[in-house]
């Protein structure tokens, strides 16, 4: 008898101490996540800076942009090269959707991402031409959510 009472015991012990771990381990799942959108965050801050500095460092761009946005026309060099401007805002802002989907961002990114398309792409009509060109490299989501804002903001 005295042997089955010290294995219940044993075992009792033991299930308890599964138990523990179990618990310390959603306490590290949980610390781990809220480590990796905090670095998510971070990565996005660095991202946004290293994307300005490129802008107002750039022999280009930022004279593209203007015409652009005045209206005017742009040589076939500009365009290549806003061309590329254009696909790295869309893929960033693909990718800021998708992170927010799986809970990784806050939830004002959409907002976010509709005010960069209003001010980037609505209004300019080379922007959208190269949208409609180069929209199948990019997710289902994002392409649904970019011709939305399109089709509610017209020319």
């Amino acid at each position: 008898m005295d042997t089955d009472r010290l294995n219940r015991w044993l075992t009792l012990g033991a299930n308890i101490a599964v138990l523990v771990g179990i618990i310390f381990l959603a306490a590290e799942i949980s610390q781990n996540t809220d480590m990796m959108r905090t670095q998510i965050n971070q990565s996005r801050a660095e991202l946004s800076m290293d994307e300005a500095e490129s802008m107002y460092n750039s022999e280009y761009l930022p004279e593209i942009l203007v015409k652009l946005r005045q209206g005017g026309e742009i040589s076939a060099v500009e365009r290549e090269r806003y061309n590329h401007f254009l696909r790295g805002l869309h893929r960033n802002l693909d990718n800021q959707l998708r992170q927010y989907r799986e809970g990784f961002l806050a939830d004002n990114i959409p907002r976010s991402v509709r005010g960069a398309l209003m001010g980037e792409i609505a209004p300019i009509p080379a922007a959208r031409d190269q949208w409609e060109r180069t929209k199948g490299s990019f997710s289902d989501q994002y392409i649904a959510f970019v011709d939305a804002i399109l089709a509610e903001n017209p020319l």
